[in-house]
């Protein structure tokens, strides 16, 4: 991890969202600090399948968190992303394309919980996203 300056940024259009999702900021998750919220929004946009550019500039975003902070499980799922992504394991050697990727995959991740958030029932949204994650990893294994 050579980049530890590299910064994670959430897209400007969805930072209010990102801050006041139902799912992502629920009682259930509290605690949950921003980086554990940006790598699940990483990784359920992998698991949809398709990276969203950034509208803006990055840098407009919302800065969340330095890749210093992530701790080495976390930083082992953001390597895996981007291997899986990249199909080249050199790509470990370039912390900012690592960042790039998970940023991309989280712009999807931010794209879809909004939607869902949007076109479920109140209270259905944790149950409807859960669900989700778990058909995932069902077919995942």
């Amino acid at each position: 991890m050579s980049g530890k300056s590299i910064h994670f940024f959430i897209e400007k259009n969805y930072v209010n969202f990102f801050k006041k999702s139902e799912i992502l900021n629920s009682p259930r998750s509290e605690g949950i600090v921003r980086r554990e919220n940006f790598l699940l929004l990483a990784a359920y946009g992998f698991s949809i399948g398709y990276k969203t550019p950034f509208e803006n500039n990055k840098t407009k975003g919302n800065d969340t968190f330095v890749m210093y902070q992530l701790t080495n499980e976390e930083l082992s799922l953001l390597y895996a992303i981007a291997i899986s992504d990249t199909g080249d394991l050199e790509v470990v050697n370039d912390d900012q394309k690592v960042a790039d990727i998970a940023m991309e995959y989280a712009n999807t991740g931010i794209i879809e919980l909004k939607k869902l958030e949007e076109n479920s029932g109140k209270g259905n949204r944790i149950k409807t996203f859960q669900a989700e994650i778990r058909d995932f990893i069902e077919d995942f294994n």
